[in-house]
């Protein structure tokens, strides 16, 4: 499925966390939003017995999970995601999903290197970042 990416926004701060919030228009011509947070940190002891994953959000809470994809790929105008069986029945999204967009500017690269430091972060293996 493809989807043109309207607006991106993304943190990495104390207060907020770090997380990756795509606004996309589907299929379906209606907006949605898909929040991705990084997990815990792998460097530090962990806050609750075992450090937390990567978890997803689409539209609210009752659409999200824990370790929902197979792979994201983070590219110079696109974001795909693979998600796996647990991100396809918890989010309802097809396997292959991709946010497009023509013109990536600044909140763009900046939720590029957001990615980065999730990328370091448990479950952050699956992304690949070009």
């Amino acid at each position: 499925m493809k989807c043109s990416l309207t607006r991106i926004n993304s943190a990495n701060d104390e207060t907020s966390g770090v997380w990756v919030a795509i606004e996309y228009v589907a299929e379906d011509r209606r907006r949605h939003a898909l929040f991705i947070v990084g997990g815990e940190r792998t460097d530090v002891p962990p806050t609750r017995g075992s450090p937390f994953p990567i978890y997803f959000e689409r539209d609210d809470q009752s659409l999200s999970c824990y370790e929902g994809v197979d792979r994201i790929f983070v590219g110079k105008n696109s974001i795909r995601l693979t998600l796996n069986k647990n991100g396809r029945n918890s989010l309802e999204l097809p396997k292959m999903v991709e946010f497009h967009t023509e013109k990536p500017g600044r909140p763009y690269a900046k939720a590029k290197l957001v990615f980065r430091e999730i990328k370091s972060r448990k479950s952050g293996e699956v992304i690949t970042i070009v």
